[in-house]
């Protein structure tokens, strides 16, 4: 009974495997089914896999992938990705299970991607998709179905990326025709496609005419280059009539190397080039991009673009930008002042309170001849007549009646001084006299004479003594500012441009978006202050009066200082800030998955690893000398020698109005008294001789 038991089991589990293998055994293919597997057995064959493959179909192409087709189709077992979608899936719009595939087969970078959907709508929208999203690698192989949806106008410019794609088109005959974008007569603007080959059942696949690289020789094709000035990557030379300039000698270079003649032309400017995109990441946050360049090669106007641009996240979701080919110094050009005041060089060896000091001691040592004067002749008992003259009270002023009398002025024109009259008045009894001989002995010019009396002649050989200090300690110091360089006033760090207060500007909004989304406290404060400058008209003249500070590459920077100085304007009084805010990679920007990127890229390397890249750059900028340090030693310039003519001319002025005074005084004053005669004008003297008063 045990063996009957055991007999059944075993025949009904026979019987299972048996229905089972009917369900599961493939349905046999029909002709255009086997036809196309075998076309595609001996194209995977040819492209000789090594990593892995990926493919994609729908319903009807499935049963082509079966185990058979995978044992056959290489010459070793390789991992490989397949994928069925509906026919009602819209791919331009990928599910998440299909995305997640997709983004597998990138990570693992395979080599191959086949794509048998017939539905050529559903096909565009996968194109889109990857290409929008970049979810695969587009300078892959590619093997698609022929269908003219695929190449409609508006897909012109994907071709331009899927160049290794290939096409299968069966023909009525049941042959299927081979063919490829033609490359790179395509960036011309034209989709034209290039039959390989035609292959029938039983032939073989020649491997070398399917997916060759054409991105090697670009066969003397025009690529419109769109350049923007900015010393020193690009700058217009109006000997030459061409564009000059490190970029320029790069994009030369790439073209002798990858067969290309570059076409540089200027975006038009006047065109609105402001561009808004919207971010999924950041929700409902908008990038916004000033860049004419990204705009023109994100709309397919130019090839490439060049201009200094910086490698900035927010142009990688619009182009493609190359390995970075220099790394430059951003900073601010501030103004600058400086410790030297020209003109008023001859007052800074005192200081304010020093030389308030130096006027009161003149009039206080004036003061104190005078005193010693007056009291020296009271106790003599010489000259107190002239003293009290200042003390006594007026007497009745003369008649008028007096002036006009004929004896009265005969005897004044008959009057002489005696003799002696005067002789004990001294240099200092009059106060006038004495704030003035003071002044000149301060100014080291000799007395007329000595005093008479030795207390005024002990004191003015005191006072000779104080002169002679305060002349030696005024030369001392007054050498010494001639003899050091002036001291520049500079904005050499960030938190000294905040502390200053002086507005920011900048060329791009991409720029200010840097300092706003740092790390760094003091950079968010500084993008906080900062605006996009809208004119630049005149920018060097406003940075210079401290109305902005202007922020770019050093070598920029530079430019903009020694070309304002050409023009005879203020460069001498810009600086450029000695620490670099940030170290930016420069970059070309080149289409959205552009399919010359990893040519560009290698071409770049062996530039820089050549020495071309700085070279180009040393010469671009041998006119741009950086900033000179301070002089150490001592020179004399007319800046400096400036306060000379300054003090000169103070003399001179005082003079002139001293003169303009006497004429005054003698045409108001002294012509219009009554005992003034112009046929004797000894009247009037010997009168004021007489009537002091």
């Amino acid at each position: 009974m045990r063996w009957l038991w055991l007999w059944l089991w075993l025949l009904g589990l026979v019987t299972l495997a048996k229905g089972w293998t009917g369900l599961t055994s493939p349905q046999p293919l029909d002709g255009y089914q086997a036809g196309l597997k075998q076309l595609l057995q001996k194209i995977l064959w040819a492209a000789n896999v090594q990593r892995c493959f990926g493919v994609i179909t729908d319903d009807l192409h499935y049963p082509i992938y079966d185990r058979g087709f995978f044992e056959s189709v290489g010459r070793q077992l390789v991992p490989c990705y397949v994928v069925r979608v509906n026919a009602s899936e819209d791919l331009g719009r990928l599910p998440g299970h299909l995305e997640r595939v997709l983004l597998a087969i990138k990570a693992r970078d395979c080599e191959l991607h086949v794509i048998t959907v017939l539905n050529g709508w559903q096909v565009q929208g996968l194109l889109r998709f990857v290409y929008d999203h970049r979810a695969l690698n587009m300078q892959r192989k590619f093997l698609l179905l022929h269908d003219s949806r695929l190449f409609a106008p508006d897909m012109l410019h994907l071709w331009t990326v899927y160049v290794r794609s290939v096409f299968l088109k069966r023909q009525l005959d049941n042959r299927f025709q081979i063919s490829t974008v033609a490359f790179p007569g395509i960036l011309s603007g034209v989709l034209v496609l290039r039959n390989l080959a035609t292959w029938e059942l039983g032939k073989r696949i020649n491997g070398r005419i399917l997916f060759v690289d054409n991105t090697r020789d670009l066969k003397g094709a025009a690529l419109p280059v769109a350049v923007v000035e900015h010393v020193p990557m690009v700058q217009w030379s109006n000997t030459t009539s061409s564009y000059q300039g490190v970029e320029v000698d790069i994009m030369n270079a790439l073209g002798k190397a990858l067969n290309f003649q570059p076409v540089y032309y200027r975006p038009n400017v006047s065109e609105e080039s402001d561009w808004e995109q919207y971010d999924v990441a950041y929700g409902e946050n908008k990038t916004h991009i000033d860049s004419k360049l990204i705009a023109e090669v994100a709309l397919h106007g130019a090839r490439f673009a060049i201009g200094d641009l910086h490698l900035f996240e927010v142009y990688l979701r619009l182009v493609e930008l190359s390995l970075p080919h220099n790394f430059e110094c951003l900073t601010f050009l501030t103004p600058e002042s400086s410790t030297d005041n020209s003109w008023q060089t001859f007052i800074l060896p005192f200081s304010g309170g020093m030389w308030a000091g130096v006027v009161l001691s003149l009039f206080v040592v004036g003061t104190v001849f005078y005193a010693i004067s007056f009291l020296n002749a009271i106790l003599t008992g010489s000259g107190q007549a002239s003293f009290s003259r200042c003390c006594r009270t007026r007497g009745e002023p003369l008649d008028p009646s007096t002036y006009r009398r004929l004896s009265f002025r005969a005897a004044l024109s008959r009057y002489r001084p005696p003799l002696g009259a005067g002789k004990h008045r001294d240099l200092f009894d009059d106060y006038a006299t004495c704030i003035l001989l003071t002044y000149s002995m301060l100014l080291y010019v000799a007395l007329p004479r000595m005093p008479r009396n030795w207390p005024l002649r002990v004191l003015t050989g005191w006072y000779w003594i104080y002169c002679i200090l305060l002349v030696a300690t005024y030369r001392a110091s007054f050498t010494a500012i001639l003899a050091n360089p002036a001291a520049r006033v500079t904005i050499d760090t960030l938190e000294d441009l905040l502390h200053s207060g002086i507005p920011l500007k900048t060329g791009a909004a991409e720029n200010r978006q840097f300092f706003v989304d740092a790390i760094d406290e003091v950079a968010q404060k500084v993008g906080a202050q900062m605006d996009v400058l809208a004119d630049s008209e005149d920018l060097t003249a406003r940075i210079a009066k401290g109305q902005c500070a202007y922020y770019d590459n050093e070598f920029y920077l530079r430019y903009m200082r020694v070309a304002d100085g050409v023009a005879g304007g203020v460069g001498s009084a810009l600086h450029i800030m000695r620490d670099c805010v940030v170290h930016m990679p420069v970059v070309l920007a080149m289409e959205k998955n552009a399919a010359l990127k990893q040519r560009v890229d290698s071409s770049l390397q062996h530039m820089t690893e050549a020495g071309l890249i700085a070279k180009w750059l040393k010469d671009a900028i041998k006119r741009l000398p950086a900033e000179a340090p301070a002089q150490q030693e001592a020179l004399m310039n007319l800046t400096k020698f400036w306060s000379s003519f300054v003090a000169l001319g103070i003399g001179y002025v005082a003079s002139i109005l001293a003169l303009l005074f006497e004429h005054w005084h003698f045409r108001h004053i002294v012509m219009r008294h009554p005992m003034y005669d112009v046929l004797n004008p000894s009247l009037y003297y010997n009168f004021k001789r007489l009537y002091p008063d």
